[in-house]
């Protein structure tokens, strides 16, 4: 037999494995002034997680955390910060220094959502790190259809329907 060939297998088979497991996350992105990012985490009853965010240029960064999902960004058509934000009922912590930090304790078992808001001083490169795995969560871009239009459609089209049924070209 030739040891050195199995031993060569079992030594690059041991690369499918890792040797550490750690929990972390860090993510890096590119933003513009008035842009926003959303992540959410899973947090068990009295663990800890540590969020922070460091940027490379001059970008006036704000880092928000949430017990509930949110469906707006708080960002007004001018691109700066909407203070309705800070009257949220779900808003659970901020951070609105130069390097944004959150030490959080999950008071519960829940699902929490972050959200980082570039209020200035950009377009600049921000790096995210938590303690836990974060998932990207992305707001719908499309609004939902308005009731009066959905209405007027269902009573277009009922309406149609029977006036060609009446005349017969319809069965």
């Amino acid at each position: 037999m030739n040891y050195k060939k199995i031993a060569l297998v079992c030594s690059l088979f041991l690369f499918l494995f890792p040797l550490t497991n750690v929990k972390a996350f860090v993510f890096v992105d590119y933003i513009k002034n008035g842009n926003y990012a959303f992540f959410l985490f899973d947090l068990g009853v009295g663990n800890s997680t540590e969020i922070r965010i460091t940027h490379e240029d001059s970008g006036n960064f704000t880092l928000f955390l949430f017990d509930h999902r949110p469906t707006k960004a708080y960002v007004k058509d001018d691109r700066t910060l909407n203070t309705a934000i800070f009257s949220n009922p779900t808003l659970i912590a901020f951070s609105l220094v130069d390097s944004p930090y959150l030490n959080f304790t999950a008071p519960e078992s829940k699902i929490y959502y972050i959200e980082i808001i570039l209020a200035g001083g950009g377009p600049d490169t921000y790096n995210l790190t938590c303690g836990e795995d974060l998932t990207r969560y992305y707001l719908p871009i499309i609004p939902g259809f308005r009731l009066e239009f959905i209405i007027l459609s269902i009573m277009v089209t009922l309406g149609l329907i029977l006036v060609l049924y009446k005349k017969k070209i319809w069965y």
